[in-house]
């Protein structure tokens, strides 16, 4: 597959794959805005999901939504994530299904939908954020079902699952520093929510909602799928599979920092409470992510 093509569909599947992060994160802040419990704060959140440079002042939910999904002079709103990854997959159409290039065309024309904007700025945020994640959804089902298990399918994971990695780090580590003592049980409830993992941790985690199994489940638990060592793992099964196209120095480069992601978290010991701590292995080990994604797509992207 040539670079261009490999880097266009590892570059779709990182804006789809925030997206939908993002999308549930903010869905789940917006219903815990109705809690008198808990009081997100619109600002650090903005803040934290838009250029640092470029830092715009929100005093309400509904100017932070606008923001942060809708705006289409903001770098990093959801509405560019999608209209870039449409742009990645119309530049490789000859190497994705039509099914697949189709869902994401219904998902750009979904979200530059007045009707979507009127509901989420000013009348049903939550309809509009379940109407935008199921475009998701469908976007998921339409690549297990459709697309063909080559190279694509191969570095379209890759992407998935390296963005998925840093998007559990980055709402783990907003939460972890702006949960407050008192509300911790509330607020580990909604930032399970908010990475689908609540269901899952009632079923393995049979008492009430402990810091210390919150840690084990979103770093280390190897059965949950927005985990940080599921991610890491899926990242060095899939990267396996470029063994026999790859130079054998450059396969051999990135295969041993793949490797060392998943050894580091695998024997990595931290105390749940020890705030510090869990904040230093959140930061060392996206900063091995990030290193990883540099050097894979300096080595297999052409990037310099």
């Amino acid at each position: 597959m040539l670079s261009r093509v490999a880097d266009s569909v590892f570059w779709m599947a990182r804006y789809l794959e925030r997206t939908d992060n993002v999308l549930r994160l903010l869905r789940t802040d917006y219903i815990a805005s109705q809690d008198e419990i808990l009081d997100p704060n619109w600002q650090k959140l903005t803040d934290m999901l838009s250029d640092k440079e470029k830092s715009v002042p929100v005093t309400t939910s509904h100017e932070a939504l606008y923001h942060l999904v809708l705006n289409r002079e903001h770098d990093a709103s959801l509405f560019t994530n999608i209209l870039r990854a449409r742009e990645n997959a119309r530049s490789v159409q000859d190497y994705i299904t039509k099914e697949l290039w189709q869902c994401l065309n219904d998902y750009y024309h979904i979200i530059r939908d007045p009707h979507t904007a009127e509901m989420l700025t000013n009348q049903d945020a939550v309809t509009a954020f379940d109407t935008l994640l199921r475009e998701s959804i469908i976007f998921y089902g339409t690549v297990e079902v459709t697309m063909s298990r080559g190279d694509g399918y191969t570095y379209l994971n890759l992407g998935k699952y390296v963005e998925r990695t840093l998007q559990t780090l980055d709402i783990l580590e907003l939460k972890w520093n702006t949960a407050k003592p008192e509300t911790e049980p509330v607020s580990w409830k909604y930032l399970l929510y908010a990475l689908s993992g609540f269901e899952f941790h009632t079923k393995h985690y049979r008492n009430a909602l402990l810091t210390e199994d919150l840690i084990h489940q979103l770093m280390f638990n190897t059965q949950f799928p927005h985990s940080v060592i599921y991610s890491l793992s899926q990242i060095e099964r899939y990267l396996q599979r470029l063994k026999e196209s790859s130079l054998p120095e450059n396969f051999k480069e990135i295969g041993f920092l793949a490797g060392k992601l998943v050894k580091d978290i695998q024997y990595a010991s931290v105390d749940a409470k020890d705030r510090d701590a869990v904040t230093g292995l959140i930061t060392a080990t996206r900063n091995q992510v990030l290193s990883f994604s540099h050097k894979l797509t300096t080595l297999y992207f052409g990037y310099s």
